[in-house]
């Protein structure tokens, strides 16, 4: 059945419901993440023995952890499409778009689920203290759209590439660049006990990154 057939939201839901059964089934991509996010954030914690981290170096790694993580993980939902062979269904039954949104939606699912396990742990174990957790938290739901929105593009064109995981961190990184910087930044500011300045460019990088997804998605899906 043509993808004409289906209303646009319903084949969003439809592609977000198969990843997310496809990962409760396998956890492939939550193991993954998982297991790094604690590596990193344990083996740092040992390392330093306890002692006060400065906000500027607390913030950096925390964003390093997230970054890392995306890297180790976004890139699945379209390898794995490739790898079984399941690319010519989804071409025929969804439009690129909504292949976009469901993939999109369902990377940012996963990055706010690691950012929910990697905050308690961060803050137990560097000690850090935030003066003002609503501004934190909407750092953090600005910057993982951000690099959920860039690594499922970046996904899509690496998919069948050779050497794809490396190539995939390579060619996203300088895009999240001035995401990576600002979201920094606005972090340090809360860990200082400031107002984080940047969340209107971070907000507004976001809607960048999307609209970009929505136009060119379409050309980077059929070729």
């Amino acid at each position: 059945m043509p993808a004409a057939k289906f209303h646009f939201s319903s084949q969003v839901w439809a592609i977000l419901e198969k990843d997310i059964k496809c990962e409760f089934r396998t956890s492939y991509a939550i193991a993954t993440l998982a297991m790094f996010a604690l590596t990193a954030l344990s083996s740092v914690s040992m390392a330093i023995a306890g002692a006060v981290l400065a906000p500027e170096l607390a913030a950096a790694l925390l964003w390093v952890v997230l970054f890392f993580c995306a890297m180790a993980g976004l890139a699945r939902v379209f390898v794995q499409e490739a790898e079984t062979g399941t690319l010519l269904g989804l071409r025929l039954y969804a439009s690129a778009q909504a292949v976009f949104c469901g993939k999109c939606l369902f990377n940012i699912l996963l990055l706010f689920g690691l950012a929910a396990l990697v905050i308690p742990l961060f803050v137990m174990f560097f000690h850090v203290e935030i003066a003002n957790w609503l501004l934190f938290m909407v750092i953090i739901l600005l910057g993982c759209i951000g690099i959920a929105t860039v690594s499922t593009m970046m996904a899509a064109i690496v998919m069948t590439a050779q050497g794809k995981q490396a190539v995939f961190t390579v060619i996203t990184f300088p895009v999240l660049l001035p995401q990576f910087l600002c979201s920094v930044r606005a972090v340090t500011q809360v860990f200082s006990g400031d107002t984080p300045e940047g969340l209107i460019f971070m907000a507004g990088y976001d809607a960048a990154v999307i609209a970009a997804g929505l136009l060119l998605f379409d050309y980077l899906w059929k070729d």
